[in-house]
């Protein structure tokens, strides 16, 4: 059924050869935008669906004659209910990028997805977390607005206070790039919510190249989409943007970029442990750097080790006792 076909399943497609030697990461970015470049159309125009839902809140919240106005030191005033109540909405959106990321994810290490079914699926399965994590979003947002202003305007006055100015500013792109991974990990594996942030944290030291890249790009994109010539049509070309690309777009592109970081830290380690391999590590190695991640059991707890290795289920990495527990619940 071409770019909408919905229901056009029976053929996964030919995937990538086992035997093809691995190509340049820039290389395979594009062959893959290229080859799935419908699916991500189709994967934006199901993101839309609650998007617009979302919007149509916002606006309706926007409407409301409750506006109020917020002092800053003095300095700035905003409209509080603009800039802190209507964006609240925005927290229902957060268990659909669920959808996004597992689809994505799929794309970037060259998997097949089935786009309207998976997108629903992870959704169904994964909203918990993302609900909460949208919920602690928007709470840091209004944290770190509210104190980068006030901060600023007190710096004018006195110097003392770009300490903490700057401190904020790599609060939130430590907090930024830790968001480049959780989606990720938590439709990828079975991990407690705290354990999935101390991961991304880590993460953003681990991969602090690729978040730097993948930052550049993302202002970049930002700066190209607010500066499209002003023409007539100016309304039109954002408004294709946002509902046949975007959204997709930008998700394919963090997934490609910072899923290595994860298969490298997280899922070869899991590999080593299913597979019992105990040698010594070379110096540098992944369990010296970033022992946190999947360190293995120890000697007591060898009645346990065949349970606590890791398996892949439906594209989920999780632990043989909890598939064990999900099987018997249902």
């Amino acid at each position: 059924m071409g770019l909408f076909g919905f229901g056009n399943y029976d053929k996964p497609g030919p995937g990538v050869s086992k035997d093809e030697p691995p190509k340049a990461a820039p290389i395979r970015f594009f062959e893959i935008l290229a080859r799935k470049f419908s699916k991500l159309v189709q994967l934006n125009l199901i993101f839309m669906i609650p998007t617009i839902a979302v919007f149509i809140l916002m606006v309706a919240l926007y409407l409301v004659p409750t506006h109020f106005r917020v002092s800053i030191s003095g300095m700035y005033e905003l409209d509080g209910w603009a800039s802190f109540v209507v964006p609240i909405p925005l927290i229902l959106l957060s268990p659909f990028i669920a959808g996004l990321t597992y689809v994505t994810r799929n794309f970037a290490r060259e998997e097949h997805a089935f786009v309207w079914s998976d997108f629903w699926d992870a959704v169904k399965g994964n909203w918990k977390y993302f609900l909460l994590n949208g919920l602690i979003c928007y709470s840091v947002f209004t944290l770190l607005s509210f104190a980068l202003l006030y901060y600023y305007s007190m710096a004018i006055s006195s110097w003392i206070y770009y300490i903490p100015l700057w401190l904020c500013v790599v609060v939130a792109l430590v907090f930024l790039f830790a968001q480049y991974y959780l989606p990720i990990m938590f439709v990828t594996f079975e991990l407690k919510f705290t354990h999935a942030y101390k991961n991304a944290l880590i993460f953003t030291v681990a991969g602090f190249g690729r978040n730097i890249l993948v930052t550049i790009i993302l202002v970049a994109m930002l700066i190209a989409f607010l500066n499209i010539p002003l023409l007539n049509i100016t309304l039109l070309v954002y408004v294709l943007l946002l509902i046949f690309i975007i959204f997709s777009f930008i998700s394919y592109l963090i997934s490609f970029a910072v899923y290595p970081v994860i298969d490298r830290y997280m899922i070869q380690a899991a590999k080593r442990m299913e597979s019992g391999e105990k040698e010594e590590q070379p110096s540098g190695s992944v369990e010296e750097e970033f022992p946190g991640l999947f360190s293995q059991p120890s000697a007591d707890d060898e009645d346990e080790d065949e349970e606590d290795k890791y398996v892949y289920v439906n594209g989920r990495l999780m632990k043989k006792s909890e598939m064990k527990d999900n099987h018997q619940e249902r």
